[in-house]
């Protein structure tokens, strides 16, 4: 312990070169926590298995662009350990124009049936009934209101890309999901069905809701097997594995991110290694005497490898502190970008925070090691000689 003033007085030797490196510790830090969490919500558990949901989600076998009869919806409420059930199709369409700012998902669905799927939403501004009524009203989730600014009345104007019909909704409803990403438009399928008489009948999904784990985990085998032998065979699975379907579409996304994490935990360590050598250097003559006053090899290998770790933890420290301060906000304006449904499921985990303290030490070890056995193995005489 006598020894810390020492070596904090060491640490700050050259101020400006050990504040630079420490902010070069921390703001990698910060972005390690991020990509962090994007890898935790990625691996968050299934809601079926946690919240009591059990939903699940059926397509055509093929894809997702391959549509499968409204019809089949009414076969799989027959069967036993069937909650509610409801359908989607993927409208698409332009609103205001095609920047991905104005992006976001846009449905027709069932009024009546959506909401007994998705009873984890709630309508916090207007209501189901006034959307029922009008069969060209929609609801909205909260993100989007909060993005768009739009109220209970406002007309929206969607152009269709995938159907020849321009959409003009009027907001009847304004929905939140308790947990998860509040940013969709929903509106009555009729409507579409109306301007588009060849679009009845279509959906691109089912979604059903189990009564218990058991049913979903028996439904999902014995709807497929109820449509293999039809025109359109179908492929069932749960909420969790549906979402991850269109991660996976992007590529492995958690070997990029954890890719992309690597690099800049080895870029972090050879900037602050190439401070810790040059300290060093600096030092020679110094660390000489030093041995001839009788500070021993490991003392010495000991007070550059204490100094790292010193720099280390406070860029560690800081970083984890700005990340608490800023993750608000940051989670706040990532949402109103194209990745605001992943943003949504952003929190602050333990293991996030535990690997960034894990990280920091990692750089204060491994940064300074080599440095440091080279300090130590120096002799007394070469280091006297030394001229610099």
């Amino acid at each position: 312990m006598k020894y810390i003033p020492f070596l904090l007085k060491n640490v700050f030797r050259k101020k400006t070169r050990s504040v630079l490196t420490i902010i070069s510790i921390l703001i990698p830090l910060i972005l390690i926590c991020l990509l962090n969490s994007f890898l935790q919500v990625l691996d968050q558990p299934d809601p079926s298995e946690t919240r009591g949901m059990f939903r699940l989600v059926t397509r055509h076998k093929v894809g997702i662009t391959n549509p499968i009869p409204a019809s089949y919806a009414d076969k799989i409420s027959r069967l036993d350990g069937v909650m509610a059930i409801t359908n989607f199709a993927w409208f698409g369409g332009t609103y205001i124009d095609e920047s991905s700012e104005n992006f976001f998902a846009r449905f027709a669905v069932e009024p009546k049936s959506l909401l007994n799927v998705f009873d984890d939403a709630s309508m916090v501004k207007g209501s189901t009934e006034d959307w029922i009524n009008d069969a060209s009203g929609c609801i909205v989730g909260e993100d989007l209101v909060e993005k768009f600014g739009w109220k209970i009345g406002d007309k929206i104007v969607i152009v269709g890309t995938i159907y020849p019909v321009t959409l003009q909704l009027t907001v009847r409803g304004v929905y939140k999901v308790a947990t998860g990403a509040s940013d969709a438009l929903f509106f009555n399928r009729k409507y579409l069905e109306e301007a588009l008489p060849s679009f009845k009948g279509r959906a691109g999904t089912i979604w059903t809701k189990a009564g218990d784990a058991e049913s979903a985990t028996r439904l999902a085998t014995q709807i497929d097997k109820l449509f293999e032998n039809s025109a359109y065979p179908t492929k069932t699975e749960s909420e969790k594995a549906f979402q991850m379907g269109f991660v996976s579409m992007l590529g492995n996304v958690k070997l990029l991110i954890t890719t992309i994490g690597v690099i800049i935990v080895l870029v972090v360590i050879l900037i602050s290694a190439n401070t810790i050598a040059i300290s060093a250097r600096e030092r020679i003559r110094e660390i000489a005497v030093l041995r001839t006053m009788g500070f021993t090899r490991i003392m010495i290998l000991s007070f550059i490898l204490g100094e790292s770790l010193v720099m280390s933890a406070i860029g560690g420290i800081l970083g984890v502190v700005i990340f608490v301060l800023t993750f608000d906000p940051l989670k706040s304006f990532l949402a109103t970008t194209p990745m605001g449904g992943l943003a949504k499921g952003l929190a602050f985990y333990p293991e996030t925070i535990l690997l960034a303290i894990i990280v920091s030490m990692m750089v204060g070890i491994f940064s300074a090691i080599i440095p440091a056995i080279g300090s130590s193995r120096r002799s007394i005489r070469e280091g006297l000689r030394y001229i610099g």
